[in-house]
């Protein structure tokens, strides 16, 4: 337990504050995390939120980037892992580390320290990051390492906690966060959903600590595109304090296999594509489906100015099938009646001339 005492607590006027000089937090994966910054990633159970953290550790320990966030070089990452054997931990780090791109991988495999429960002797205790009579021998651990971030990988099972949802039992945890951003050491924290799958599990005095929070939720009509996904997934930004790019808004997400490498792509939410091409084609204008998806919004096109393929369309309508947003038979009518239309225009102008 830390001390109570406050004779060692320190003030500044706010003169002498407006007069030091700062040394500007340097980005540990630009543009969303910073030196002493914390964020919390939540999704159920299978979506894809340790592929997603353990690729964020190899691109901050290797000065890699993904998903347009970039490490602009390599830092020390402490990876604590609660649940995972260490043979799945290394199968998936020697897998992942090909989708990193620009990665310096023999920085990496100094730089990215993991400590996992499961690697330990059966008899040796793991820390409890729930236990508040822990908290200094953790913050000694956590420092031995000196890593710029920590990745806690996942809360529920490396906080003991009676109520996740009781305010009281999960200050400790905020408490032990506090006291690592004292420390300078950003935390990035893995947590499963709520019931609903729509928020993170337990209190949200939880959320008090953070700058990011960022929800991964699967979509369901995204395996009537393509269902050998390693990992899909949307990414919802429920809090952000910072300034935000074209990198930090709800996209999504895919890890797939290329050629037998691993690589992440994000695009657009779905949801807003699939919308736009069902308000189109009910319009009752297009012959065909490529008609329809060639008048998207270039904003919504998979690579903006490229007009999309015709696979890329017929993709995004099956998706559209399986998510209900319109039924293949509603397609299938308007664009047989925009064809007879406009065959019966082309007869009424020959029978005119």
């Amino acid at each position: 337990m830390t001390s109570t005492s406050t004779a060692a607590l320190r003030t500044v006027s706010l003169g002498a504050l407006l007069d030091t000089p700062m040394t500007p937090r340097q980005w540990l994966l630009a543009p969303w995390l910073r030196e002493q910054e914390s964020a919390l990633i939540w999704a159920a159970p299978g979506v894809g939120k340790t592929m997603l953290t353990l690729s964020l550790a190899l691109a901050i320990a290797g000065g890699g980037s993904l998903l347009g966030w970039r490490s602009p070089e390599p830092r020390r990452v402490l990876f604590i892992d609660g649940e995972m054997p260490l043979d799945d931990l290394q199968g998936r780090l020697a897998s992942l580390a090909g989708a990193i791109e620009d990665i310096d991988l023999d920085v990496a495999r100094n730089n990215l320290t993991i400590l996992a429960r499961h690697h330990q002797a059966p008899s040796t205790p793991f820390p409890d990051f729930g236990n508040e009579d822990q908290q200094d021998a953790i913050i000694d651990l956590i420092r031995r390492h000196d890593p710029a971030v920590v990745i806690l990988d996942n809360l529920s099972t490396l906080a003991t906690l009676d109520d996740e949802n009781g305010a009281a039992e999960t200050q400790r945890v905020v408490r032990l966060l506090a006291r690592l951003k004292q420390a300078r050491i950003a935390v990035i924290v893995v947590h499963h959903s709520g019931k609903n799958g729509r928020a993170f599990r337990g209190s949200s005095m939880l959320a008090t600590t953070f700058e990011a929070i960022i929800g991964l939720t699967r979509d369901p009509g995204a395996d009537a595109l393509d269902p050998t996904g390693s990992a899909r997934f949307n990414i919802e930004w429920t809090k952000f304090r910072g300034r935000r790019d074209p990198s930090i808004g709800d996209r999504s997400v895919i890890l797939k296999d290329a050629d037998g490498v691993l690589r992440w792509s994000a695009e657009t939410p779905q949801d807003e594509t699939l919308n736009a091409l069902a308000a189109l084609a009910r319009t009752g204008r297009f012959k065909t489906q490529a008609e329809v998806g060639e008048a998207l919004p270039g904003h919504l096109w998979p690579t903006e100015g490229k007009r999309p393929s015709a696979g890329w369309i017929s993709g995004r309508f099956r998706m559209a099938h399986a998510k209900g947003i319109i039924t293949k038979k509603e397609v299938d009518d308007l664009l047989a009646a925009a064809r007879e239309a406009d065959e019966a225009a082309e007869v009424d102008l020959h029978d005119d001339i």
